[in-house]
């Protein structure tokens, strides 16, 4: 038996704390879960996507304008070969780096325009593929010129030390021979100077043919080291060019993507934009009347047994006057819908049908002209139609 007073009341406590954790938890567990399985709208589901693509585009597009102004660079240097000519090509290649890039997004924007909302491809879609191409080329071709930039051309370097010091020696024995003709010329110490002078002009044509083979092995060791640093950077270079073309092609990848899924869920957000304001003018629109009906039944009458009614569905009567003859313009006076899994009712025959778009009221044509006659009084001449 316990001595400890406060040991049921500990217990008791310790139980209430485990049971309100396990509540909480619980509860935590259902948020996250409604939160992650429940049905959303594509915009709010794909917002976090939206937002990172955004990055995306915009740091492939730097790597894309910094090689196409490359290229453009390259370009007007060889078109300006003068000292002063990089002050001009360096603004130039940017203006046409940055004109490139804001036609590109231009053109795929309203490509994309035409054909998510018309459903049409046309002149603009291919001069949307031909800026697209003409910019990945820019960008490969900048990306490969880029790397020379980085690895500047070796200057060839001529190591004469040997070379200088011969020429020094030439140079002092040169001053001695002048100092013994000199002497000769005067007649002073005629026969010494005399016997001097050849000796020195020997040993002056010895040191010049050192100085000729000491010269013609510094430009041969210049020339070979001047190779190996050519070899050298050319093995850089061409390490680099993979990189910076490989880097080139997977901006151009992440840009098309990125600017894909943007174009695609902006167009997302406009279609559901747009189809909720048109309920709400629906609903709000005079000589409107939206009555729910019961489980399979429509205003009181029984429905077919493919055609789900339930307490979602709603019946939009909108009248409203004939405004053309030609049955393919004809607007019903009393036009009643049944909104239910894409599933409408025929006004004419009643029975149940897959619409295609949302002003479609008649399962057929020949139904929509029938309704017409009869409502109109008059026949419709079937010569009409293919007007």
């Amino acid at each position: 038996m316990s001595i400890n007073p406060f040991e049921r009341k500990f217990r008791e406590f310790a139980q209430s704390l485990s049971k309100k954790n396990a509540e909480g938890n619980a509860d935590v567990v259902a948020s996250k879960s409604g939160e992650v399985f429940k049905d959303k709208p594509f915009t709010e589901e794909y917002a976090g996507v939206y937002k990172i693509t955004q990055v995306g585009q915009s740091v492939a597009q730097v790597v894309t304008f910094l090689t196409t102004a490359a290229l453009g660079v390259f370009a007007l240097t060889h078109i300006v070969p003068l000292s002063w000519g990089i002050y001009i090509a360096i603004p130039l290649g940017l203006l046409f780096a940055f004109g490139v890039e804001n036609v590109k997004r231009s053109t795929l924007a309203i490509a994309a325009k035409h054909f998510l909302k018309y459903k049409q491809f046309g002149f603009v879609g291919v001069a949307a593929l031909l800026v697209m191409c003409v910019s990945i080329a820019a960008a490969l071709y900048g990306a490969k010129e880029l790397p020379g930039v980085v690895y500047p051309k070796p200057a060839r370097a001529v190591d004469g030390a040997s070379v200088v010091a011969l020429t020094a020696d030439i140079d002092r024995v040169q001053k001695d021979i002048d100092q013994v003709q000199s002497n000769l010329k005067t007649g002073k110490n005629w026969i010494a100077e005399n016997r001097t002078l050849p000796k020195l002009q020997t040993q002056r044509a010895e040191l010049v043919e050192k100085r000729e083979a000491a010269t013609k092995d510094a430009a041969g060791r210049g020339d070979t080291d001047h190779l190996e640093a050519l070899a050298d950077r050319q093995e850089k270079i061409d390490k680099m060019q993979v990189y910076a073309v490989g880097a080139a092609i997977v901006a151009e990848l992440i840009f098309l993507l990125c600017t894909a899924f943007i174009l695609y869920y902006l167009f997302r957000h406009y279609a559901e934009g747009n189809h909720e304001e048109s309920e709400q003018d629906a609903a709000q629109a005079p000589g409107v009347q939206i009555t729910t009906t019961t489980p399979g039944a429509l205003n009181g009458k029984p429905v077919a047994s493919n055609l789900r009614a339930d307490n979602n569905s709603v019946r939009y009567t909108m009248p409203a006057p004939f405004t053309r003859t030609r049955a393919d313009d004809f607007r019903s006076t009393d036009t009643t819908i049944i909104v239910d899994d894409n599933r409408r009712i025929c006004e004419h025959c009643k029975t149940p049908y897959q619409y295609r778009h949302s002003k479609q009221k008649f399962c057929s044509d020949s139904c929509r002209i029938a309704s017409w006659e009869t409502q109109s009084g008059k026949k419709l001449k079937r010569t009409k139609i293919s007007a």
